[in-house]
């Protein structure tokens, strides 16, 4: 089977199911909207169509965990990143780093929390760990939707559960399949990227739905 086939596809998305058939608790959920700003779904060099087209599911994934707690991570570099070494300049202005317009309602609310990341791995903030430290026993179920999925989703959803593995806690980390997405340039095929990454994250433990 080549990696990246068609057979191969069918064969991952075929182990996704809709979130909506499963029973989860929303009072102990969490949704976590990964880098949802401007800056990667509206202009910007991080900017691409094939997250602009989710938005309408990321923001599904919200009002259907509407009572859920929410956190907004979002990316904001100074002009000395070093993450300029190996991603091009991106959300260092209050437009792009500003979030997306159609979740403004659910940032907004009292269950929601902004939480600012300077690098790929938002598992790493320290505003994070202590939100995660002082919420932990509240929380089971963690619902990650926005980009990208083989970047910064990839390694924060990765991050999150090797580190309850690693405590011995039963927590649930779930991905959104159709609620995140990567971007196209050259040497990066965002379709191909995207299977692999939720393939990744399936072998894993990461629980992979579809709404």
């Amino acid at each position: 089977m080549k990696l990246f086939s068609n057979k191969f596809e069918d064969f991952v998305l075929d182990m996704v199911t809709d979130i909506r058939s499963e029973a989860i608790n929303p009072r102990r959920t969490v949704v976590v909207n990964m880098d949802t700003v401007n800056g990667f779904f509206k202009k910007g060099a991080m900017y691409s169509p094939r997250l602009e087209e989710i938005i309408p599911k990321i923001a599904q994934v919200n009002e259907y965990f509407v009572h859920s707690g929410k956190i907004f991570f979002v990316d904001k570099h100074s002009e000395n990143s070093t993450e300029f070494n190996t991603y091009p300049p991106h959300c260092m202005d209050e437009e792009e780093c500003s979030i997306i317009e159609e979740l403004k309602f659910f940032s907004e609310r009292s269950n929601a929390v902004t939480i600012e990341k300077n690098s790929t791995n938002a598992f790493f903030v320290s505003d994070f760990m202590l939100w995660l430290r002082e919420n932990m026993a509240a929380v089971d179920n963690f619902v990650i939707v926005g980009g990208t999925t083989d970047i910064c989703v990839l390694q924060f959803a990765l991050s999150l559960k090797a580190y309850f593995d690693q405590l011995n806690r039963e927590k649930d980390v779930i991905v959104i399949e159709n609620a995140v997405q990567t971007f196209d340039s050259e040497g990066h095929d965002g379709a191909k990227m995207h299977i692999f990454a939720i393939y990744n994250m399936i072998l894993n433990g990461v629980n992979v739905y579809s709404i």
